[in-house]
């Protein structure tokens, strides 16, 4: 009796776990976590990304058609909004615009308009609303072109004709900070979509206006490298067409 008792006592001892092993345990699982963790999260966001790229192909998908049976040219840009016309605005007092002209016909699915990184809009985003209420979505459309004008998609090449949104609207804090965070989808002329590099958030970070498309600068003298524009009576709201241009021609970082 006396050996089996002594026998499971040293059996208990081999098998026990003492408080430095447990610590030790602990913190390798720590250490893991904190290396997977940012990985996951890295590879749910280039997933999402992926899904926002494919959403803007099939956007350009839809404004070729559009085109195809409107001579050429895509979907008017809406009427000033106030003092500017918001280019991601898909519906407006139940009417679509912009973008939102391409549905339903063009693109069909609604959910192609969001971006899934985006979760703060600075208008309503409730695409079940959508053409009976102002709704918006993810991408701003034809910045190149001044309101109420349409893009000829075959007469212009290697410019941008959507991208995640970059601006502000008034007060607000520039959606673009809630898109990928660290870039920007952009769709082109012929219809490819790649990726624009903002690693710094330098974009998101000027909080880029729209212009005032009421006043007398038009948008011609602002993508006239010879043009004077006096600061006070524009000032920030050019970063808008300096962003633009940065995707149209692949520039380097605008600021």
């Amino acid at each position: 009796m006396r050996r089996n008792h002594r026998r499971s006592l040293a059996i208990q001892r081999q098998r026990a776990v003492t408080l430095i092993e447990l610590l030790v345990v602990l913190t390798v699982m720590s250490l893991l976590l904190s290396i997977l963790v940012p990985s996951f999260r890295k590879a749910r966001e280039d997933a999402r990304r992926t899904v926002c790229v494919a959403n803007l192909k099939h956007l350009g998908m839809g404004l070729f058609m559009y085109a195809g049976e409107n001579m050429d040219s895509g979907p008017a840009i809406m009427a000033p909004l106030g003092t500017a016309s918001p280019r991601t605005l898909l519906s407006r007092t139940g009417d679509l615009v912009n973008l939102g002209r391409l549905w339903p016909r063009f693109t069909p699915d609604k959910r192609g308009f969001f971006c899934p990184s985006q979760k703060k809009f600075s208008y309503n985003s409730n695409i079940n609303l959508m053409p009976a209420a102002t709704v918006t979505g993810s991408y701003v459309y034809a910045v190149h072109l001044p309101a109420m004008h349409s893009p000829k998609l075959g007469a212009v090449r290697h410019l941008a004709l959507a991208s995640d949104s970059f601006c502000r609207y008034g007060t607000e804090v520039g959606i673009g900070r809630y898109v990928h965070r660290v870039g920007y989808n952009v769709l082109y002329t012929d219809g490819s979509a790649t990726w624009y590099r903002d690693p710094d958030e330098s974009i998101s970070a000027q909080s880029v206006l729209w212009d005032d498309e009421t006043d007398d600068i038009t948008y011609d003298t602002l993508y006239d490298p010879n043009a004077t524009i006096p600061e006070d009576q524009y000032g920030d709201a050019m970063d808008i067409f300096r962003v633009w241009r940065a995707f149209c021609y692949d520039w380097p970082d605008p600021f």
